[in-house]
């Protein structure tokens, strides 16, 4: 099995191919001091010898340029970079949290039914679900810079950070500015949202393990004061827009009875419906006796004469029940008078009409209210901790052998390429 490593494989082919170089010139050269003795002929073997040999000997410089530059700049900074993770960086550790953001169980049992295709949307990751939306909150405000300053501005984060014992690279500034901080937080905190479940994953290191499960708790505690924050705001708006929408429709419906009071003190009527009824029944009764008195004129008219004092009452009396009638009709209904029972109802009905609407949308003003206030009574979203940072019981970083093995082919990558590209361009002008 080959064991050998890509440096140990890189050496071993400079060699082979200094010690070709090595032999090629040494039969250059024998060849060159026999083509002196044989005399003019020679001549030009003998030149393109010599130029051969100072092409070779170039050949041989360019290969020990390869060789330092390989060494300057791959070999060298790795090792460099291996002394410095294995000796001198300070050890970090790293606290995790998992957190999701919960609503009411009120509201998940009002809220619609997802369609089919939006469960294939979610399980396909283009889109969040509710719990993720809210878990996405949370996690702005982690990477924002209002956290910086809830926690406690530059003094909190001197005093993990800028510790004398951390080394010089790792170490925070002190005296650096909010915005460097943030930047210098960032690339210590690890933050991510899952879609489907809403689960937020919280990562942090520090270089102590007390100073790292501190800093999470301090993340929950104030992520869970968000979440608080931002409900009691809901609530709040909410009750307000119902206090609003209940003054305007307690303003509507004192409006619509001050015009039916308005209304019956300028008509001398409560109301028109009942004097309609009872001038309908009056007339009725005048119609009955109408038709009484129309028949006792019709049954004494061929026994009595027509001026008997009988039936001139009769005929009186007929014709006063007939005015009476005709005057309650045009109480009733009148085309021309502004008065009228029919006219008087219409508007009456109408104000009616608008005072129910008044008192329907008062009522369901009131239900609102009703149930933004018991809202205030229990909490809309919650904050719930999964997993709860521990203390973290040995380092998680720095990763020597890992990193030194990353630096170490990108530089090898880097220096290959501009090898190449040397070469090639070395070539193109020989």
């Amino acid at each position: 099995m080959d064991t050998d490593t890509p440096l140990d494989r890189l050496t071993g082919w400079l060699k082979a191919a200094h010690l070709r170089l090595d032999d090629a010139i040494s039969r250059l050269s024998a060849r060159v001091k026999s083509s002196r003795n044989a005399g003019a002929r020679a001549l030009v073997p003998f030149a393109g010898a010599d130029v051969l040999s100072h092409a070779v000997t170039a050949a041989r410089s360019r290969v020990g340029l390869f060789q330092a530059s390989f060494w300057v700049v791959v070999v060298l900074p790795t090792l460099c970079f291996w002394c410095y993770a294995a000796f001198w960086q300070s050890a970090r550790y790293v606290a995790e949290t998992k957190m999701t953001v919960r609503e009411a169980q009120q509201r998940r049992e009002t809220a619609k039914t997802p369609d089919t295709a939006t469960i294939m949307a979610k399980l396909g990751g283009g889109v969040a679900s509710h719990d993720a939306q809210n878990a996405y909150m949370v996690l702005a405000y982690i990477k924002s810079r209002a956290l910086l300053e809830d926690l406690g501005g530059a003094a909190y984060f001197e005093r993990i950070f800028s510790e004398g014992d951390i080394d010089a690279f790792s170490r925070l500034a002190p005296g650096a500015s909010l915005e460097e901080i943030w930047k210098y937080w960032l690339g210590h905190l690890s933050a991510s949202v899952e879609n489907i479940s809403g689960v937020l994953t919280v990562r942090l290191d520090a270089f102590r393990p007390e100073h790292a499960q501190r800093s999470v708790q301090d993340i929950v505690r104030l992520s869970e004061a968000l979440v608080n924050k931002v409900t009691l705001r809901n609530r709040a708006d909410s009750l307000a827009r119902a206090e609003t929408e209940v003054a305007g429709a307690r303003e509507r419906l004192a409006l619509a009875r001050q015009k039916t009071l308005e209304f019956r003190n300028k008509n001398l009527v409560i109301d028109p419906g009942a004097r309609a009824t009872s001038i309908g029944e009056l007339i009725g009764k005048l119609s009955m006796e109408r038709i009484d008195l129309v028949n006792a004129l019709s049954t004494f008219s061929s026994s009595l004469a027509t001026d008997a004092p009988s039936q001139r009452l009769q005929r009186t009396r007929l014709a006063a029940v007939e005015k009476q009638i005709a005057e309650l009709r045009r109480k009733l209904t009148d085309d021309q008078g502004s008065g009228a029972v029919s006219e008087q109802l219409a508007n009456y009905e109408n104000l009616k009409l608008d005072e129910q609407f008044a008192e329907r949308l008062y009522s369901i003003a009131l239900t609102a209210y009703d149930s933004a206030r018991q809202d205030l009574e229990r909490q809309q979203l919650y904050l719930i901790t999964i997993v709860p940072p521990t203390l973290p019981e040995s380092a998680t970083y720095p990763r020597v052998v890992a990193n030194t093995s990353l630096l170490f082919f990108a530089l090898l990558g880097a220096w290959a390429i501009v090898a190449l590209i040397v070469a090639s361009i070395d070539d193109q002008m020989t």
